[in-house]
């Protein structure tokens, strides 16, 4: 099992370099046009077949493009067309990020130097690691790409690292119950309702809430750039709510990959009415924040017991898996009625 990262480098050139390097962006999604063009009306995404369509002409049109820049052009090309099963045809922005592959580019992380190449022959480039980054250094180079921020006139690298998992250690799985008043308990009697995150809603609902009485094109765009429903209600805050408990779950995925722990998906439905002791299931059983079984007298927080369910049905689930798959497992699912 291996865990990849993507990061993002901020990068210093010479005003030469720079200016290379917006011309091969330009040239790079030229050709990703033509080359979709092509695939497009030939109804075809077939790198072979394209490549032999294509190679020769483009290469005599543009000789001053590197040719692996050329190929990549043309995978992304491919892709973009099996992206959209050939039903319309994929266009690129001038500025859009181009794909460097190991031919084209040398990263040295370590030092915060590179070279790329560009239709006038190889720039140097230089990059700041910033602290948290530093981990990384070690990790095994998978992939890169070079974006251009045209209003900002500054470029940047995204560089995909790749490393192998820690081994896991234990075999402990965790129930965690993700809901509105608590963002998160554990099974282990942890609870996630901190003061910061309270006053981070309370600031996105209330700039919702402005935007959407000032209802200008500009506040319309904000509105979809933090992802807001139009309709209110009951709908509304299930929308947003699933979208939050959403970007948790991506959180925990991500965190628990880099220790080799495996998250699973289980389905929440009575872990909230379900008594975690004996068993038993009603409705009942729960009053707001408090739990108390009508069969056993038992009594907890009600978020507490429905991580204990939730971990108690990751166990059985982890029980179908091969004895290897057991060694680790973090158990997740959104809070239910």
């Amino acid at each position: 099992m291996n865990v990849d990262r993507t990061i993002k480098l901020k990068l210093d050139m010479s005003d030469e370099g720079k200016e290379n390097l917006k011309q091969t962006v330009v040239l790079f999604n030229q050709v990703f046009n033509e080359v979709a063009e092509y695939g497009f009306n030939n109804h075809t995404h077939s790198k072979v077949s394209i490549h032999h369509a294509t190679y020769k002409d483009i290469r005599k049109r543009h000789p001053e493009l590197p040719s692996s820049l050329v190929q990549g052009a043309r995978d992304v090309a491919c892709e973009a067309l099996k992206g959209v099963k050939l039903k319309r045809l994929p266009s690129s922005h001038p500025h859009s990020a181009i794909r460097y592959n190991k031919r084209v580019i040398r990263i040295v992380f370590e030092h915060g130097f590179a070279t790329v190449a560009s239709i006038h022959g190889r720039v140097d480039i230089s990059f700041n690691i910033p602290e948290y980054y530093k981990q990384y250094i070690g990790w095994k180079i998978r992939s890169s790409a070079l974006n251009y921020n045209h209003l900002q006139d500054v470029f940047y690298l995204h560089v995909t690292l790749r490393v192998e998992s820690p081994k896991p250690v234990g075999n402990t799985v965790l129930g965690i119950d993700r809901g509105i008043v608590n963002v998160a308990v554990c099974s282990n009697n942890v609870f996630f309702n901190t003061s910061s995150i309270k006053n981070t809603r309370a600031k996105y609902a209330y700039l919702r809430k402005e935007l959407q009485s000032k209802g200008t094109k500009s506040a319309k765009r904000l509105l979809k750039s933090i992802r807001v429903q139009k309709r209110r209600g009951k709908n509304f805050n299930r929308k947003l709510n699933n979208w939050s408990f959403y970007q948790l779950e991506q959180f925990i995925r991500y965190k628990a990959e880099a220790v080799a722990k495996q998250v699973v998906s289980v389905d929440p439905r009575y872990s909230s009415q379900k008594c975690s002791k004996c068993g038993h299931i009603y409705k009942g059983n729960r009053d707001g924040s408090s739990y108390r079984c009508r069969n056993c007298g038992f009594q907890i927080h009600a978020d507490l017991n429905a991580a204990r369910n939730i971990a108690q049905a990751g166990i059985s689930c982890l029980s179908k898996l091969t004895v290897n798959q057991r060694n680790v497992g973090l158990k997740v699912a959104q809070d239910a009625t």
